[in-house]
């Protein structure tokens, strides 16, 4: 088992800096290449590696392929990334893949839709040190002409929780690099070069990886290929990074459980139906008539022999189709859905934004606000070295697909595309029930896509690269 190289990693990929709760995402475009790269080479030093535990502040960078272009990467250099990398998320054809199209289409997008140069993730102990930070970000941007075309809040909610009110990164995948332990579950663990380029995946093969051909790298700044010895490996302690600004209509949500379902403890059922779990965590398949606190963190249980018809959580709930552990109607056995689900996990880093509806987000107090008009929602982030094979995958197979697990018209009931026309249906939540199931219709879409775009989330080695390209 390969060593992880932390002090090459962006400490993104290896924790979630909980203790720096404080955080905004700038996205910015340059005004000129050298001036840009002038900007990137002077908040390198401030970039914190995985080998470090930041107590006060961290910063994390990085780019869109219009970004690197514009930084004037050689061809050979732009022409090894990835195709969905390289067409973007907001491109016609992948619009179609994920789902984006009607109200999420990119026309509607409040950020992604016009050339965007590189992302900073900027995380902080508080609001003082934030903004101290912003001042110094502030004053660079302007001397180097880097326009800040989106500064975007987040932070973290009470309870490990989303703005819905439920319990939130409970399945989180384990790299075993990172671990250590050769005895780790391998339903829960992976190999690092499912998140991470430069190590092997679960093909045994070593994740794809943009590349350097020798003679663009005279001073040897970059590691070579392990496959491909006349070139440079870019990629090497870097991956995608996916970025999802999704907006909540958190009144919405909660208004249709409460018309559909009756009163409030009625509707919480049906929501968690439609999420699969409880709003404290704990899973349905393991207590399908309500919560069990003991199971708040419960990840360690499947579908094929515990509910495989899904009576307990419906086959169409949110935590089935983006991760549907050991049971596919596609596969034939446990053991082949385990394999197939495991080839399109991810690492999820992403934050909620605005305010929440109600401080502690119970679902009975959320039920009684009204709407205060604010926006709030997710940033959802995803950290993976093939965009298409993890998350353009899951997005269009399992959350949007109308027909996953044998259904008929039916979206993910949280974040699908919910939508009637001559051609489909996705607007139905289908509830397994003996003798005959329940079929709910015309549901509205919960979450809408506000912005979003692929970036390449290099590794130290990598930025210290393309900073000198100029």
């Amino acid at each position: 088992m390969n060593k992880l190289e932390k002090e090459d990693i962006q400490g993104l990929l290896v924790r979630g800096y909980g203790n720096l709760p404080t955080a905004r995402y700038l996205l910015y475009t340059g005004t000129d290449p050298g001036m840009t790269l002038a900007f990137i080479r002077e908040i390198l030093p401030k970039i914190t590696p995985a080998s470090e535990k930041p107590a006060s502040e961290a910063f994390q960078v990085a780019f869109t392929h219009p970004g690197l272009a514009f930084l004037q990467l050689p061809d050979a250099v732009l022409d090894s990334f990835s195709r969905e990398f390289k067409e973007g998320m907001n491109d016609i054809h992948r619009q179609l893949i994920l789902g984006d199209t009607g109200e999420h289409a990119s026309h509607h997008w409040n950020w992604g839709d016009e050339p965007l140069h590189f992302l900073l993730l900027v995380y902080a102990k508080d609001e003082q040190q934030l903004e101290k930070s912003m001042a110094w970000l502030d004053g660079l941007s302007q001397t180097h002409g880097v326009q800040l075309k989106q500064a975007l809040p987040t932070g973290l909610l009470y309870g490990q929780k989303e703005h819905f009110g439920f319990r939130d990164d409970i399945s989180r995948p384990i790299i075993r690099e990172l671990v250590g332990n050769t005895e780790l579950d391998p339903e829960t663990s992976f190999p690092a070069g499912e998140f991470i380029m430069g190590y092997k995946n679960l093909y045994d093969e070593f994740a794809p990886a943009p590349t350097v051909p020798q003679a663009l790298d005279p001073q040897n700044k970059l590691p070579p290929h392990p496959d491909y010895g006349e070139q440079r490996d870019l990629g090497k302690n870097g991956c995608y990074l996916v970025f999802r600004q999704m907006e909540q209509r958190v009144s919405d949500f909660w208004q249709y459980m409460k018309t559909t379902a009756g009163d409030a403890d009625a509707a919480i059922a049906l929501a968690s139906k439609m999420v699969g779990r409880w709003p404290d965590g704990s899973p349905l398949t393991r207590c399908p008539t309500q919560p069990d606190p003991s199971l708040s963190d419960a990840n360690d249980f499947g579908f094929w022999e515990e509910d495989k018809a899904g009576l307990k959580c419906p086959i169409g709930a949110h935590i089935r189709r983006t991760n549907p552990r050991d049971h596919l109607v596609t596969e034939r056995t446990q053991k082949d859905s385990r394999e197939m689900a495991a080839k399109h996990r991810m690492l999820r880093k992403g934050r909620p934004y605005g305010p929440p509806l109600s401080p502690e987000l119970d679902p009975h107090a959320i039920l009684q606000s009204p709407d205060d008009g604010s926006e709030r929602g997710l940033h959802f982030i995803c950290l993976v070295t093939d965009i298409r094979r993890q998350f353009e995958f899951v997005q269009n197979n399992w959350v949007n697909f109308h027909k996953f697990g044998g259904l008929e018209n039916d979206a993910d009931p949280i974040i699908g595309n919910h939508y009637q026309n001559e051609r489909r249906k996705t607007d139905s939540f289908s509830i397994p029930e003996y003798p005959v199931r329940k079929v709910l219709s015309g549901l509205p879409n919960f979450t809408v896509l506000k912005g979003g775009a692929y970036f390449f989330f290099p590794g130290i080695r990598a930025l210290h690269y393309l900073s000198a390209n100029g």
